[in-house]
């Protein structure tokens, strides 16, 4: 038996051809119509916060008020100060939402905004302190 070796042609020149095909020939009219089929995407999500009815109640708005500053009360006054301010710009944000959404009148939401924005820092006991 003789032994002769057969010689195959590079892989790559039989590629070439089904690459072509492929990158030209099938692939570009599929996609257009591909692409038309598919349904639009859906509406990004919008997420609103309602402010809760009983939140807009003026006691309510005092009470969560003092009781947000009364952890750090054994801070430093600059520190109070500082959160003071903090939590007068959440009041006066859900102020806003409750006057627009009708849960709140103006008058009342102005005069809560002064009492608590005019109130100094008061001597609160820490949450954990024992009298």
């Amino acid at each position: 038996m003789s032994q002769t070796k057969r010689r195959h042609p590079p892989l790559g020149l039989l590629l070439a051809p089904l690459s072509w095909f492929l990158v030209f020939g099938a692939a570009s009219p599929a996609l257009p119509a591909a692409a038309a089929t598919m349904p639009p995407p859906p509406p990004p999500r919008q997420v609103l916060y309602d402010p809760d009815p009983a939140i807009c109640q003026p006691a309510a708005l005092q009470s969560s008020f003092q009781q947000q500053l009364r952890p750090w009360s054994d801070q430093p006054a600059a520190v109070q100060a500082r959160l003071r301010q903090v939590q007068l710009e959440m009041l006066q944000a859900t102020l806003k939402r409750c006057v627009s959404k009708g849960l709140l009148s103006p008058e009342a939401a102005s005069s809560l905004e002064k009492t608590l924005g005019q109130s100094g820092p008061e001597v609160v006991q820490p949450s954990g302190a024992r009298p």
